[in-house]
């Protein structure tokens, strides 16, 4: 009964971190950078990423990139606000690796992580959270937590996006994306009438 617990709770950390993960490439990949002319492709874009998706570092430099864009995003952050965005994003990256590295002590009374050497080092932050489902409790309400700044920085991101595009084109993003589909079309049918 708690091995099978133990596998459910894991499953959900690793999904929970994969998502997590997937939204920090999507939005570092593709953010963080100001105007940029494309030479190869003779285009503008509007906002560029700090890395491409093909020079994706591990977590850890991932969370730095992300607190990097969000205080970059909103300027006006107090430094207590920092200081808590960068320790909600050390305390779901310190329980992930419990969950990923931390065998269970089954012979515990209660569902709890072995503490003792090598894996002691894990609970540096915390020592409660030996106690599984405390630990699984905080790695849940951090989650929650960083996918609430992470949709605040991408509601800023597509504000910006929308208010460069109305000032130096004149035209919202979706008049603009309508007008490209609208044009890939009629080169499509050109390309075939042409074959």
């Amino acid at each position: 009964e708690k091995q099978k617990f133990m596998t459910e709770i894991r499953g959900f950390t690793i999904e929970f971190s994969i998502i997590i993960e997937i939204c920090f490439n999507n939005l570092i990949s593709a953010t963080g950078k100001e105007i940029v002319f494309d030479h190869e492709k003779k285009t503008l874009d509007l906002i560029k990423g700090i890395r491409t998706k093909r020079d994706m570092p591990k977590f850890r430099t991932k969370a730095r990139d992300m607190e990097k864009l969000i205080e970059e995003a909103f300027p006006n952050l107090e430094e207590d606000a920092k200081v808590n965005l960068s320790d909600n994003l050390n305390r779901f990256e310190e329980l992930r690796d419990i969950f990923a590295h931390v065998p269970v002590n089954w012979n515990a009374k209660n569902l709890e992580f072995n503490d003792d050497e090598p894996y002691k080092h894990f609970f540096k932050l915390n020592r409660q959270w030996k106690d599984v489902l405390l630990a699984h409790s905080e790695f849940v309400g951090l989650f929650e937590w960083i996918l609430d700044v992470v949709l605040a920085y991408n509601r800023q991101v597509l504000l910006k996006k929308e208010i460069f595009s109305l000032v130096l084109l004149g035209k919202s993003q979706a008049e603009i994306l309508e007008e490209a589909k609208k044009l890939r079309e009629l080169e499509k049918k050109e390309n075939e009438n042409g074959s």
